[in-house]
């Protein structure tokens, strides 16, 4: 299982945000330049075009200011690469964050499963793309990870809605652990989202702490299992 969790959690998008467009002075459009320079460098984004990089770019400068960009130095790719966004230290209040992040989304709309890069771009689906997309603009899925007050801790809230898209635990099951699609599909439609869940919440903690319910759930999984065609070690 500790397969799949971990595909679960390689699928959080950790970006940085944008916002809508504008006309920009010159000054402004030179910090976009060098903005996109940085973001074409950075860790953060997997091959995304030019077109994408400079249109994230302008849309940053556009919601926070060219002050705001020039004071943080993030024209630096490196000090680009470890800004957060969601760290309420990076003095972006709700209604700006939830408008960058949007406008992101516009931008990468076309290129999004290339965010994830490498293997991870055959593994999820454009349905599973599509539907996370559709998740980056929503208010609720916002909320959770500004509320969260950081990426390193917006993991378990960005899971939590992925129980929308059902066709990511099937990409989990076929790209991160290996299975045929019929019995991923198969084994993804018998165990609930909740009991997913579960395991992503328990999958470290020895077996005297794990929380109650775990029986029930290590039932609904080997049942599965077994309906499926699936031996559980592979999902180990």
């Amino acid at each position: 299982m500790k397969k799949l969790i971990s595909f679960l959690c390689c699928l959080l998008v950790v970006t940085s945000a944008c916002g809508g467009g504008s006309s920009l002075s010159s000054e402004d459009q030179k910090v976009v330049d060098d903005l996109a320079v940085a973001i074409a460098e950075s860790d953060n984004f997997g091959e995304l075009s030019a077109d994408v990089t400079k249109c994230i770019a302008e849309e940053e400068v556009v919601a926070l200011g060219a002050t705001y960009i020039q004071e943080n130095n993030l024209t630096d790719a490196v000090i680009y690469d470890e800004w957060d966004p969601f760290d309420r230290r990076s003095g972006i209040d709700r209604d700006t964050f939830k408008e960058m992040y949007k406008g992101i989304v516009e931008c990468i709309d076309g290129d999004f499963l290339a965010l994830f890069g490498g293997d991870d771009q055959d593994q999820l689906s454009e349905e599973s793309g599509k539907c996370l997309l559709n998740l980056l603009k929503d208010d609720k899925y916002l909320d959770l990870i500004y509320d969260a007050g950081g990426a390193d801790n917006a993991d378990g809230a960005l899971l939590s809605l992925f129980g929308e898209c059902p066709s990511v635990l099937v990409d989990g099951l076929v790209g991160g652990v290996g299975l045929d699609k019929d019995r991923a599909e198969c084994f993804a439609d018998k165990v609930s989202y909740e009991s997913f869940m579960f395991a992503l919440e328990n999958q470290d903690l020895p077996e005297d702490e794990l929380d109650e319910g775990a029986t029930e759930v290590i039932a609904e999984f080997f049942a599965a299992a077994v309906e499926c065609d699936i031996d559980l070690a592979d999902l180990g």
